[in-house]
């Protein structure tokens, strides 16, 4: 309508679908919302995992740069470096389980993203404790991260573990 108003009041509605205000009704409809959120946490078929299970050297990845990493795991691995590689496709809720235990056998690594604060990597340590050797390898903007530059980083990684 021409000179109106769109107001969002952020209505909920209940469980028939009528508009409501209710406090009680948000909390009831929001605890079922999160109730079918919840089996995507056992969902371990959304990761691919490569490489030996204990490696000491983590490599995650997840979207537009999860491809380098695949080519970066795979330049590694014929470096001999001892690196294994983690790609989720569901980023939340987060899969605490899946990652404790990808992170168990790890005490150095990088968690790959075209991200300039590096959400992964931050959403991560909210929910499981990363190992100290394990640090963001993060940049914004339009220049994607070449596989030698992350081979180059784990190189450096593998360092520490000696």
């Amino acid at each position: 309508m021409q000179g109106g108003n769109y107001l969002a009041a952020g209505i909920e509605h209940d469980v028939k679908g009528a508009p409501t205000a209710s406090g009680a009704t948000h909390a009831t409809m929001n605890e079922k919302r999160f109730r079918k959120l919840a089996p995507l946490q056992e969902r371990t078929d959304l990761f691919e995992r490569l490489g030996p299970p204990n490696a000491p050297l983590a490599l995650v990845s997840w979207g537009s740069s999860a491809g380098v990493a695949r080519e970066a795991f795979l330049q590694a691995r014929m470096r001999e470096l001892p690196v294994k590689l983690l790609v989720p496709t569901l980023l939340y809720p987060v899969a605490e389980q899946v990652y404790r235990a990808f992170f168990a056998s790890v005490r150095a690594g990088l968690v790959l993203e075209l991200s300039h604060q590096g959400q992964l990597y931050r959403v991560l340590r909210l929910f499981v404790d990363l190992p100290p050797g394990v640090t963001s390898f993060a940049r914004s903007g339009a220049q994607p991260f070449r596989a030698d530059e992350v081979v180059q980083r784990l190189a450096q990684q593998a360092e520490t573990l000696r």
